[in-house]
This record gives structure tokens, C-alpha cells and sequence, in this order.
């Protein structure tokens, strides 16, 4: 039973003192697992997709050899009552395993808030637009179920009524969300499925950014979607929930004998009076964060946490040392440095994340090639063309005298996403086989491109 929005219309510091910690306990989520068929069920923010991306790019380098199949299944403008609407064409057919679900943005009705929309009246339509999106999580739920599909919960990300954004301020939207965010864990503990909260640690790092600067937004300038940081961030809080660990490699030597390693086999060790040599073959890569994401290592603890991969040498005489790896210099520190560990996952010097970089660039051309195409022919079917009567899916003729029509309107209303969205229609449903045969390519590149290879470690005396 949903409370009456009256009572979730909190001031700001209330909300924020209701907001789960960053790193707040759930039940566990288990990780994806080799073959599995895994829908990101959503709104743009999931088309958009950056969260997932990251995601796929995490277990493709640190688990390549446990491959999975990721859908993007997200929609721009859809809620939970559209994802019903698509679900046998646009989700079930990918046979999921395991869903993410993520919905409300659009539920929520913006329009329905502001500081001047607290009367009766608007308090009935902003229930009434929650009512709408619990009855249609339920019956999203069930479908899912009923395909033996695990479901994962994840609670909205955040609309920012907090920041000082020019875009114009529809207040109580982020607490409507809050409540999209409790529904949703009723309906994960009816359907046994399990949660990864991303409303409410945003909701606190967004509010402690702003205490130190109120420029600050963890999403962007429309108060709704999440930049590179933004969804690095969810994608971090989906691996930790899953369990996700730090480490990539670790490798310990002291007083010039190998003493662990952790991830890897190493191989060769050799060590001398001011030097050391070995062959090192690690299970995984480090992972590659994009220059754009950067400001995310300042808001969690990504590296700590999900990116570790350590070199520790105990034992050197006092100087200075420097590594190569495949005669290629990559960092240098004092003994007394090595000794406490070094941790080479961000380094970019080095042949691995060199290696990691080329797989995240395959990651980011699949990204490209799904959200920007197949995802938006998959909009204007659904949201335009399923609309009008007798139009078949395959008849593109009958496709293109509609859209162009709406074409000419859309540009005299200076709506240039929508028309760009026409165009990217037009251009590319002919070519969507194309497209889908060389996703399907990059797909198997990238998955080939993170497997490890043996790499040859020197750490010699330079001073």
C-alpha cells in the first residue's frame, strides 16, 4: 500500500537523513554467471546506458572467461506501463536469466511537481501517477517471474531538486522516486528477487557535493540524467552489491623469494643482489576508467574496493626502484614505497591496461551501436509507428512517409532530439541486419580482446 504523497513531501534535510549510506546493506545480489542472458530493463537512463556498459566492462575484464550475453532493453520516455506494452517482442525474446529493472523517472510524471503543486488536486494526480506505476511493476514482475528470470530491483536513480541547475525546478520529484524506490523493494521480496540501491547513496553523495559546492550535480544539467561520473558510480554500486572484490592481481616477494600471489601464476622468479625478473600470467585486467568518469574515484571507493592490482616487494636495500613489464618502464619508487605495495591497476603505462583500454573501446563501439541505433529504431516502433494502424514492422516505405511528415513538424518545433531520433531511423532501419550482425561481432571481439597474456616482470635498482 503506497502512503498518501502528502507524507512523503519532505523538506530536503529530512530526505537526506532518510537516505541510505553510500555503501548501505542489502541482501546479497548474486553475480552474473557464465551464460546468462541478462535484460537492463528501463527508461533512458538505461538506453542511454553507461551503467551497464560499465558493468559488462567490468566482468569482461575481470572475468573472461565467464562470458554473459547483456540486452540493453531500456527505452527513452518508457515506464513500467511501456515495458509491459514491449515485453514479449522487446524483452522476453532475449530468453533473460536475469533482469535489472529500473523504472519510475517517467512514472513519476515530472510535470505534476513544483513548490506550486501541493494542493489537494495535485496531490490526487501524483498518487494517482504512483498507483499507475504499482500496478504495472506488478504485473512486470510477474511476467518476469513466470519466465524463471531472477530479477534484480534497481531503485531509481535520482532526479537533483537540490542543485542550482538553470533548468527549471520540479520539486518532490526525487521524494516521489524515494517512494518508486520502497515499492520496489515490496515488490522484490514478493517476486524473490533482490535490490541495488542507487536512490538513495546518490541522493547523499549529491547532497554532500553540494554542501562543498553548490555547482555540484551527480546527474547533469536537466536534473535528470547522470553523466559518465553519474553512472560509473551506479555501476559501482551494482558490483558491490553482487560482491565484487579488489582484487586483479597481487603478488608479494620478500627478502627476494616469492612469498603469494593472488590471480596469477607466476612463473621464471629470478632474483639477484639490486634486481628481480618473473613471468607473471594474470587471470583478469585492470579496469579502464574514461577520463570523463574520473571525478567518480572522489565519490566512491572504486579503486579501494574493485581495482587492485598490487605489487609488494619487502626486503630491498634502500634506493630507488623501477618496474618494467616487457621492457617497457612503467613506474618507479623507493624501497620503502614497494614495500608497502604498489597498486599498478590505474597505471597507464602498463601492457595490461594498455590491453584493458582496447577492450573498452570495443565495449564503447558495441555501446555506441545499440544505444544510438537499434535502441532508437526501437523507440520510434514503439512510441510512433506501432501506432498506426495496418503498419507492419518490415514495411519501410509506409515507416518513411509517416516520419517524414513528422519529420518537417518536429524540426518547426525545434525538437532536436526528436529529430534526430527520425533521422537515425530513416538512415539506419535499413541497414538494421548490418548493424545487428557487427554488434554481434564486436560483441565476440571484445570478450576475446580481455583475454590475459604472460608478461614479463623487471624490477631493477635505479638508484
Amino acid at each position: 500500500m503506497l502512503l498518501p504523497l502528502r507524507s512523503i513531501l519532505l523538506p530536503a534535510l529530512a530526505v537526506l537523513a532518510l537516505a541510505a549510506p553510500v555503501l548501505a546493506a542489502e541482501p546479497a545480489v548474486p553475480p552474473f554467471a557464465a551464460g546468462d542472458s541478462v535484460c537492463f530493463i528501463g527508461d533512458s537512463i538505461t538506453h542511454g546506458g553507461g551503467y551497464h556498459a560499465n558493468i559488462t566492462l567490468f566482468y569482461a575484464t575481470r572475468f573472461p572467461a565467464a562470458r554473459f550475453a547483456g540486452y540493453n532493453c531500456g527505452l527513452s520516455g518508457d515506464s513500467a506501463a511501456g515495458a509491459l506494452k514491449r515485453f514479449d517482442y522487446d524483452i522476453a525474446a532475449h530468453r533473460p536469466t536475469v533482469a535489472t529493472v529500473m523504472l519510475g523517472m517517467n512514472d513519476v510524471n515530472r510535470g505534476l511537481y513544483g513548490t506550486d503543486k501541493t494542493g489537494e488536486a495535485d496531490l490526487k494526480k501524483q498518487q494517482g501517477s504512483l498507483d499507475w506505476h504499482a500496478r504495472n511493476m506488478d504485473q512486470l514482475f510477474a511476467r518476469l517471474q513466470a519466465l524463471k528470470c531472477r530479477i534484480i530491483l534497481l531503485t531509481p536513480s535520482i532526479y537533483d531538486q537540490t542543485g542550482n541547475q538553470k533548468t527549471d525546478n520540479l520539486f518532490g520529484v526525487n521524494d516521489a522516486l524515494g517512494r518508486c524506490a520502497v515499492l520496489g523493494r515490496e515488490l522484490a521480496a514478493k517476486y524473490q528477487g533482490t535490490v541495488v540501491d542507487f536512490h538513495g547513496p546518490m541522493t547523499r553523495i549529491n547532497a554532500e557535493g553540494q554542501a562543498r559546492d553548490p555547482a555540484f550535480t551527480i546527474v547533469g544539467g536537466d536534473r535528470v540524467h547522470p553523466g559518465e561520473t553519474g553512472h560509473l558510480v551506479m555501476a559501482f554500486l551494482v558490483l558491490k552489491a553482487q560482491g565484487m572484490g579488489p582484487c586483479v592481481s597481487a603478488i608479494a616477494i620478500d627478502a627476494g623469494k616469492l612469498a603469494s600471489s593472488e590471480r596469477c601464476t607466476v612463473s621464471e622468479f629470478k632474483a639477484g643482489a639490486d634486481s628481480l625478473a618473473f613471468t607473471c600470467l594474470e587471470q583478469s585486467l585492470p579496469f579502464p576508467v574514461a577520463d570523463g568518469a574520473r571525478k567518480a574515484l572522489e565519490l566512491v571507493p572504486l579503486v579501494d574496493d574493485l581495482d587492485r592490482q598490487l605489487l609488494t616487494v619487502r626486503g630491498l636495500a634502500p634506493g630507488s626502484y623501477e618496474l618494467l613489464i616487457d621492457g617497457i618502464p612503467v613506474h618507479e619508487a623507493a624501497a620503502e614505497a614497494w614495500a608497502q605495495g604498489v597498486n599498478l591497476a590505474l597505471n597507464p603505462k602498463t601492457p595490461q591496461y594498455q590491453q584493458a583500454l582496447a577492450v573498452k573501446k570495443l565495449n564503447d563501439h558495441r555501446h555506441t551501436l545499440v544505444s544510438q541505433r537499434l535502441r532508437t529504431i526501437a523507440a520510434i516502433w514503439h512510441f510512433t509507428l506501432s501506432q498506426v494502424p495496418g503498419l507492419k514492422e518490415d514495411d519501410f516505405a509506409g515507416a518513411e512517409k509517416v516520419l517524414q511528415e513528422r519529420l518537417e513538424k518536429t524540426k518547426a518545433a525545434k525538437n532536436q532530439y526528436g529529430a534526430w531520433q527520425i533521422e537515425t531511423y530513416l538512415q539506419y532501419k535499413p541497414k538494421q541486419a548490418e548493424v545487428e550482425r557487427e554488434v554481434v561481432e564486436t560483441t565476440d571481439a571484445l570478450w576475446k580482446a580481455a583475454a590475459p597474456r604472460p608478461h614479463q616482470w623487471q624490477l631493477r635498482r635505479k638508484g
